[in-house]
């Protein structure tokens, strides 16, 4: 297991899986009462088992979203995710938010792997040793 400090907090992360960055759009859909809009956010990161992104809104810890990951030759991807930490970006309009990917069910789980892999896959031409 990783452990890895924020740069803009003092919580410490304990990550399981390889996290490979990328720039994805999403819409996150509430499972809650504070969401009613869907909400526009930047996915900046992801691993088997979660993402982290980017957006204007904070998020409550433990909240339930559904989040639609645009892919650009293919059909977004849809997972059901769990809000890990919410926190504002200093000096930004932005605020950083980790999820724990919570699949609804085992094709969302089969979805939510091939695409992680895809984005493995296409970084791995750029990876050295």
């Amino acid at each position: 297991m990783e452990l890895v400090m924020h740069n803009n907090s003092q919580q410490t992360d304990h990550r399981r899986h390889a996290r490979f960055e990328l720039l994805d759009y999403a819409m996150l859909e509430g499972n809650s009462t504070n969401l009613i809009e869907p909400e526009r956010a930047v996915v900046v990161d992801v691993s088997l088992g979660g993402l982290q992104i980017r957006s204007k809104a904070l998020f409550a810890d433990g909240e339930i979203y559904k989040l639609k990951v645009g892919r650009a030759e293919s059909e977004p991807i849809e997972i059901v995710a769990e809000v890990r930490y919410s926190i504002k970006i200093e000096d930004s309009d932005l605020c950083a938010t980790g999820f724990k990917v919570r699949p609804a069910d085992n094709e969302q789980r089969i979805s939510w792997v091939d695409y992680v892999h895809s984005v493995f896959q296409s970084q791995g031409e750029f990876l050295t040793y």
